[in-house]
């Protein structure tokens, strides 16, 4: 499936969907996890993807561990994946230039970024989200 043909707007019933993987942010139980992302799904799918993976980084602090991320990133080159989706842009971390630097990565590799907060994210995500700063 081309970028082309994700439809985040009027999706119809007899579109493919496009194949997502959930980038969780908790230190929750995975049974926890798992209800998150069949919430998550809820909304996705009419929104034309579906999240049949996901990967949980369930360190504590509000950013994320590089070598942990090296690793989403190579799990994603392995995957059927074409969306990567998260609940809020705050989930991967509140660093702005770690942030774009993540979004760049994403979109470098062919793959849409979905926010469930503001919908697709443009390459330059600056303003896309308030970040307290």
């Amino acid at each position: 499936m081309n970028k082309t043909d994700f439809n985040v707007v009027g999706n119809k019933d007899n579109q493919e969907l496009a194949k997502g993987i959930a980038f969780v942010k908790s230190s929750r139980a995975p049974l926890n996890v798992a209800l998150m992302v069949m919430e998550m799904n809820t909304k996705t799918i009419p929104n034309g993807v579906l999240l049949d993976t996901a990967y949980c980084d369930n360190s504590r602090t509000l950013d994320y561990d590089r070598d942990d991320l090296n690793g989403f990133f190579e799990m994603l080159k392995n995957n059927d994946v074409e969306v990567v989706v998260v609940r809020s842009l705050n989930d991967i971390t509140d660093d702005i230039l770690d942030l774009e630097e993540f979004v760049k990565t994403i979109t470098d590799m062919g793959l849409w970024l979905y926010s469930l907060e503001v919908g697709p994210v443009p390459i330059t995500v600056s303003h896309a989200e308030d970040f307290g700063c």
